[in-house]
This record gives C-alpha cells, structure tokens and sequence, in this order.
C-alpha cells in the first residue's frame, strides 16, 4: 500500500486498501506489482510481457 501511495498519491489510498481486500485464501496469489496507471484490478500481465505475441 505504502508504494501504491508513494506512487498514485491520495488514489494509491484507494488502489491500496483494494489490494489489501485481495489478500485472502479464495484469490489465485502471485506477484502483483503496483501499476503505472491508476486501476483497483489485479495487474494481469506484472512482468510487463506481451502474451499475445
């Protein structure tokens, strides 16, 4: 949360406390890091990879 905030400013509080809420035995883990753009979804494609090459 404290990069989310670091980086989207008063949104990151938003985008923080959804990522928190994700944070639960019933959501598909991994790495998800925080995303240039401002969203409250999970980061689909973190490593920033092409899948549809």
């Amino acid at each position: 949360m404290i990069k989310a905030i670091q980086k989207h400013g008063a949104k990151g509080i938003i985008m923080g406390i959804g990522r928190i809420l994700r944070c639960h035995p019933f959501v598909r883990g991994g790495f998800d890091p925080v995303p240039d753009y401002f969203t409250v979804r999970r980061n689909k494609n973190p490593e920033g990879e092409n899948k549809h090459v």
